[in-house]
């Protein structure tokens, strides 16, 4: 299933044509887990040990031997980081299981109908007995209404145009790739984008509160009281 499903995933990517925020260039599966190691996951593992203290840096080096730190930055590469990170939480497919058994694939019930698949791959791999050979006719619309990138995709001149993204390192729940795409694709639209990741934080992790609120101010031109 994971290497059907990394197939497809390079095919979206690339479909989604998005250039880095710093001069990376198009962002494709092949280059993807370099891009995030330049962008995002080095430079936050480089915040998160410069503001330790020597002693509490010291240690968690020696924890973490995978790190290597010179000059005030740190570095190592992207299998290491895997298996830092450890276990994902969710299996394949994660979200529209073959047995129906996920709160997403309840999220499109409809009618008496309990839950159904939305995507091909799903329904094509289903294991309830489900006769449906296509996906039924309301489900793009739904995909497309809870898709940020579709809306991005048509430019959408009354969107916002400040964003603040924040995720975890460790965030087992959701991919990476999910907010450096939708960074990537506002920048693209010339928005002020601020996306980073907490280093060694999970998911729904919120720990530059007072940062968010200072952000605020800036873009408002409100000082916070």
């Amino acid at each position: 299933m994971s290497k059907a499903l990394q197939a497809q995933y390079a095919e979206y990517q690339a479909s989604l044509e998005l250039r880095d925020l710093n001069g990376f260039g198009r962002l494709t599966a092949r280059n993807y887990d370099a891009y995030l190691l330049k962008q995002y996951l080095q430079p936050s593992a480089t915040a998160y040990l410069a503001d330790l203290s020597d002693a509490d840096r010291t240690t968690y080096l020696a924890a973490n031997p995978f790190i290597s730190w010179s000059a005030g930055k740190a570095t190592f590469t992207w299998d290491d980081f895997l298996t830092h990170v450890g276990a994902r939480k969710k299996s394949a497919p994660a979200f529209d299981a073959f047995d129906l058994s996920t709160g997403e694939n309840n999220e499109f019930r409809t009618g008496t109908t309990r839950s159904r698949h939305f995507t091909a791959y799903g329904l094509k791999n289903d294991t309830t007995g489900v006769t449906n050979k296509r996906l039924e006719s309301d489900i793009p619309q739904k995909l497309d209404l809870m898709n940020p990138m579709y809306h991005l995709a048509k430019k959408n001149p009354g969107r916002a145009k400040h964003w603040w993204i924040r995720l975890g390192t460790k965030d087992g729940d959701t991919s990476l790739n999910i907010s450096a795409n939708f960074a990537a694709a506002l920048d693209n639209l010339g928005d002020n984008v601020s996306h980073l990741y907490y280093w060694d934080e999970g998911h729904g992790a919120n720990i530059d509160a007072a940062d968010f609120i200072t952000w605020i101010a800036k873009v408002t031109g409100h000082r916070p009281n």
